[in-house]
Parts: C-alpha cells; structure tokens; sequence
C-alpha cells in the first residue's frame, strides 16, 4: 500500500525516511537511478524510496468530485500517521485552531521560544491532496531549527477550492496575524512544491492588495509555471522519479478553475518583479522536472532587482529535505533555510 500512496503523492513528505537499505543494486531504468554523487545515508534511503516507486500502479482517473475526495481519503488514512510519528519523534506540538476564519495547524517545536513571530508555511500535494496534519516533516524540521513556531494553513484542496478560494484563505491567515499585532517583516512565508508556488504568487496578490509583505520566502521546488514551458520537463521528465507529468493537467484544471495558466496568482514566474518582492531562497534537486522553474523563479525575482538565492543539490529528488531528513543534503537544506529567515526576518 505505500508504493501506492508514494505514487499518488507523487513522492511527498509521507514518503519521508523510508526503512535504510543494506546496499542498492544497480538499476537499469535511469529514472530511478540513484547516483553515486550523492551521500551514503541519502543514497539508502533513496534505494527505498525509489524501489516502491518503481513498482506503484499508474495514477486512478480523477472525473468527478467524489473521486479526488474518495483518493484524498485513502492519501490522509496512510500519511497522517506517518506524518504524526515524525512529529512525535522530534517531541514537535501540533494543535489545531482557526485563524482568520481558516482552518490551521500550529506546529511547536520543543525549543520554540516564547514571544517570536510564527512561519507560516503553505503545503504541497498538488494542489489536489495532502493537509495540514500530514505535512509536518518539513514545518517541523525548520521550525525546530529557528526555534519558532509554525502555521500550517489547512487550505481547502481543489477541485473543492481553487486558486481565488485557496488565495483568500492564505491571505486572510495572514492578516489575521498582522492583526493580532506581529510584524510582518519579522514573519517568514514558505512552502514546498504547489506551496512554493502559493507561497511566491500569493505573494504578488499579497502586494496588489497593499497587504504587509513578508520579510522573507523559502520557495522548496516550487512549481513556478504552470504552463510546463520549461527546459527540464522535457529534458528531466523521463528522467523525474517521483513527479507524473501526464497527470499534471487534472491537477492544474482542477486548481486554475478556467482561469489563465500565465495568470501571476497562477504561475508566478510570470509576475511583474520590478515592484516590491521579498528577499527569496529557493531550492531544488538536480533530479527533478521542475529544476527549471525554480532556475526561471529565479532569474525572474534578480532581474527585477530583489534579493535571490538559487541553491541545487545533486541528485536530489522533489521536495528532498522533507522525503530524505536526517541525511547530510537535508541536514544542510534545512540549516541554510533557517540562516536565511534569521538573516532576513526583523528580530
């Protein structure tokens, strides 16, 4: 059943830190091919995680309503509790509570320090699945390095929601805590994958609405075009072994709601940067389809004059540091995410 979920989670954080394995035989299909550049822990785990790649079935059809919310089902029934493990083995608090009028997690790490500004951070599934409560590798391992709390938004996944809903629910997360008297130059916004998008396009709703700005983004493969223009979905797509790129078009549809693909609040590598834009550290691996977005992302946000920072890792796959923690590629991910926040966020 995991290889399952693996599949339709296209490779997200409950398919973190599967079992180590003793050694990884060579494997003919070069999709799933794990280098020998990268780390002898990360190595391991990738061996397994790619094993039950290989051997998931093909993504179901998704037509009706009832059935992403039938495969969203099955999708939380196996993740929360691995997701929830991680927490409790990391000794993280997560309760839920209501913010703005949405619905939120707010995930405590055990050195939290009382007083400081929370991170917000928007989760990955493609747009179509995953929550809160089974995302919190990522929020956990960064809220525990910068000693903060983190508020996961628990947006409503589409077809349920689409891209105005989900962006209003963000954005009303969001001025609640301005509200609530935090500074928004001293809060970070971060996501992974769909989130990265969310996180950067809601970003640019966030400025034309004349909404406080974050001080800073942490963007992990983000999905910055939705129009899949870029060189390595073709280049890396039959090489990418977690992402399904022939299933992208029922997610985009399901999340677009018949608005313009090249839309900002869309695909965000298309918005307008010679405005105002936070300092943005974006992330992503060497193996993944979407290695150029998060490239274009970030000439897109340097050619407007902002602060950028591109950082790859070899042969890393999607969303790495929440799929592979406690190895040395996410170990560095993690700490280069938190130096960023702390050299950004107002104290």
């Amino acid at each position: 059943m995991r290889s399952v979920i693996c599949g339709m989670l296209l490779g997200f954080a409950v398919c973190a830190a599967p079992a180590a394995a003793a050694a990884c035989p060579p494997n003919p299909d070069l999709r799933f091919r794990v280098p020998e550049s990268v780390s002898r822990p990360a190595a391991e785990k990738l061996c397994a995680l790619y094993a039950a790649a290989q051997a998931r079935p093909p993504m179901p059809p998704l037509k009706t309503l009832e059935d992403f919310d039938r495969m969203n089902a099955v999708i939380e029934a196996q993740a929360v509790p691995a997701s929830q493990q991680f927490a409790d083995a990391m000794h993280v608090r997560s309760v839920r509570e209501t913010i703005g009028g949405v619905s939120i997690l707010r995930i405590v790490p055990p050195n939290a320090r009382p007083g400081r500004p929370p991170l917000v951070y928007i989760h990955g599934g493609g747009y179509i699945v995953l929550s809160a409560r089974s995302t919190q590798v990522l929020p956990a391992l960064l809220g525990k390095a910068l000693r903060r709390e983190v508020i996961s938004i628990d947006y409503t996944l589409a077809p349920r929601g689409n891209v105005n809903t989900i962006s209003d629910q963000v954005i009303a997360v969001w001025r609640a805590l301005l509200a609530s008297g935090h500074d928004p130059q001293a809060m970070g916004l971060f996501g992974d994958s769909a989130g990265g998008n969310m996180a950067a396009a809601f970003t640019l709703k966030m400025r034309d609405q004349a909404v406080p700005l974050p001080g800073a983004l942490y963007l992990l493969s983000p999905g910055a075009d939705l129009t899949m223009s870029g060189d390595t979905v073709a280049t890396l797509g039959p090489y990418d072994p977690m992402l399904q790129p022939q299933n992208f078009i029922t997610y985009l549809n399901a999340y677009a709601a018949g608005t313009d693909v090249r839309h900002p609040y869309i695909s965000p590598l298309f918005g307008d940067y010679s405005k105002a834009f936070p300092p943005t550290l974006i992330q992503a691996g060497t193996r993944e389809l979407l290695l150029s977005e998060a490239v274009r992302q970030y000439q897109a946000i340097r050619g407007g004059g902002h602060e950028a920072v591109l950082d790859l890792y070899e042969g890393m796959p999607h969303v790495f540091p929440a799929m592979l923690p406690n190895t040395p590629e996410s170990d560095t991910a993690i700490s280069r995410a938190a130096t960023f926040f702390e050299e950004h966020l107002r104290k």
